[in-house]
């Protein structure tokens, strides 16, 4: 088993991207996301201000974005947003980051609608039931509740996005590929398809996709049948990994074949009210200069400060956003099994956890944060002394301290219940100096691509990832090395713009047939 963790994975064919920069054989794009490239605020003189949005969509879109004409459709989430808006010149601004040339065309939703949409609909229903934790959720709602937030926000708001973006449309007749992004848009698609059926329209989903049973259990059926045949207004819907690809194939299999949809899972495409859907997976990556750019600023000089008097023998180290499906508590209790078997690393071993709270207004995230933070205390308390802390929690959204420490790990532990893709998973290793080892979750979407540089596990069970954590702290320098390097290089080879290339060359191809 160790022996093939350790083997060389086939790397998967690298478009050829010039100088990072892409080019759509089209003469438009128009992106469509929740949250916008740029966020405008007000500073506390009241004057406003901008900032770059964060997150690898904007990066990876950037090069692209400059080399065609480009509009961005999103909502108009913060008050500076929608002061900015004011200034708009019909219904466009023009985005004030010198580094990204793009047209913004943001969207005011009234504030109702947009909690109804936001916080109720897409954070508290969708989210949840696409990992599978919708059970979990005491903020379960009525079946009248749940049809309001549908009918009154989501559909509501997904509606002005489209009607945004057919504008868009209509504004040039030259040819135009419209791109959407994630959980919050699964209407616009059909609703752009119905006034411009010739238009090519992509989404990809950067959440986990449930198997239809989970589905049919959580939602009501003309809610689901609405989610999905929104979906296949898309020319190209892509997904993370391949299980959720498949998952979607047979969702619609069950939906929809025994209505006419043609449904081909060798070639993954769909053929609905004559129109077809490829459904592909495009595992996203990170920008790998960008990474090691944050690890050589000096912020990060300051950081090396603060972390590098908390380092021993063995380093074991976790980044997480605080919420159930990362499974904190769980790792927790292995490294406390660890410690418990293996008294000799007493001393010896730190546990360095970056923890970003998240989505503290839901009780059952403020419970777990709580659960988390006990778990942390209680195992210091059992073995802690005055030399040694075998825990050390930072508790805060620092993304450079987090990355700078990532270069010492000697154990990264990534073990989530599920998750999209985990890009933990994938900075670890560009940034590591200490030929540090992965474990990693089966479950996690970055699993596909780093099975075998990784030391698998399943996140469920604590005594397995005890003991995977002792044997990667004892694991002899060579297959440490080895391991790390794997992991590396598939990062580096599949990297951010590897995932956006592939769904631009896709996106000419589909482009070319039409």
């Amino acid at each position: 088993m160790f022996t093939e963790a350790i083997a060389r994975p086939k790397l998967l064919p690298r478009t050829k991207v010039q100088d990072e920069n892409l080019s759509l054989r089209a003469d438009r794009f128009i992106i469509a996301t929740n949250r916008g490239p740029v966020e405008y605020f007000i500073n506390q003189s009241g004057e406003l201000k901008f900032r770059r949005g964060s997150g690898g969509v904007v990066t990876a879109l950037s090069g692209t974005v400059n080399r065609v004409n480009s509009t961005w459709v999103a909502l108009a989430m913060t008050e500076g947003d929608k002061r900015a808006l004011e200034d708009a010149h019909d219904g466009l601004l023009e985005s004030p980051v010198r580094s990204m040339h793009v047209h913004l065309h943001y969207v005011k939703a009234p504030r109702v609608m947009y909690n109804k949409y936001y916080n109720m609909m897409s954070n508290r229903v969708l989210w949840f039931t696409q990992h599978y934790l919708l059970e979990q959720s005491e903020d379960a709602f009525t079946s009248d509740k749940l049809e309001d937030a549908w009918d009154n926000g989501y559909t509501r708001v997904n509606d002005l996005i489209a009607d945004a973006i057919c504008e868009e449309i209509m504004r040039d007749p030259s040819k135009a590929i419209v791109m959407l992004h994630d959980y919050h848009l699964y209407l616009v698609a059909a609703r752009v398809r119905e006034l411009h059926p010739d238009v090519t329209i992509q989404q990809f989903i950067h959440i986990p996709w449930p198997e239809i049973r989970y589905w049919a259990s959580s939602l009501p059926t003309t809610i689901m049948r609405s989610i999905f045949e929104g979906l296949l207004g898309n020319d190209i819907l892509g997904f993370q990994t391949r299980h959720d690809a498949n998952n979607f194939l047979e969702g619609a299999r069950a939906l929809f074949e025994g209505e006419g949809a043609h449904i081909d899972t060798e070639e993954r495409e769909i053929i609905w009210n004559d129109h077809r859907t490829l459904i592909r997976d495009y595992p996203i990556s990170i920008s790998v200069e960008d990474e090691r750019k944050v690890v050589r600023s000096r912020p990060a000089q300051r950081a090396r400060e603060e972390i590098k008097p908390l380092l021993l023998d063995h380093n074991i180290m976790r980044v997480d956003r605080i919420e159930p499906t990362k499974n904190i508590v769980q790792g927790f209790q292995a490294y406390d099994i660890l410690l418990e078997h293996h008294p000799e690393l007493h001393g010896k071993v730190t546990f360095l956890a970056f923890l970003v709270p998240s989505r503290t207004s839901l009780s059952l995230y403020r419970r777990y944060k709580d659960e988390v933070m006990k778990t942390i205390e209680e195992i210091n308390e059992k073995y802690g002394t005055k030399e040694w802390t075998p825990i050390h929690s930072f508790v805060q959204n620092d993304r450079v301290i987090a990355l700078t420490a990532l270069q010492y790990y000697d154990v990264l532990l990534v073990n989530p219940v599920i998750d999209g893709m985990n890009l933990v998973a994938k900075e670890g290793p560009v940034v590591n100096k200490s030929n540090g080892v992965l474990i990693l979750s089966r479950s996690s979407g970055a699993f596909q691509q780093l099975e075998r540089a990784s030391i698998p596990i399943s996140p469920a069970d604590r005594n397995e990832t005890a003991e995977a954590l002792y044997r990667a702290l004892i694991l002899p320098k060579e297959q440490r090395q080895r391991l790390a390097t794997l992991a590396r290089e598939e990062v580096e080879h599949n990297n951010l713009y590897t995932w956006i290339s592939q769904q631009v060359d896709d996106m000419n191809d589909v482009l070319a047939q039409k």
